[in-house]
């Protein structure tokens, strides 16, 4: 694989990550409302989350895989 190849590989795997986080974003604006359970442990959320889809720790956890996965664009 010359350099140019790797190039187009990298824009490639680039630009599809940045697609499926504006994917990301969208589908969680359309679900933003929870019903006061955590959708990842299934425990009740905080009282200060009860309209959140996560609770404090495992949004916490969501958001290192968020930044891992998608890095500092988001």
């Amino acid at each position: 694989m010359d350099e140019t190849d790797w190039t187009s590989n990298m824009e490639t795997r680039e630009r599809a990550a940045c697609v499926d986080a504006v994917r990301d974003a969208a589908r969680h604006k359309q679900h933003s409302t929870g019903n006061g359970i955590c959708i990842d442990c299934l425990e009740p959320n905080e009282p200060q989350r009860l309209n959140e889809l996560r609770c404090i720790s495992c949004q916490q956890d969501e958001d290192k895989r968020q930044k891992m996965r998608y890095g500092k664009r988001l």
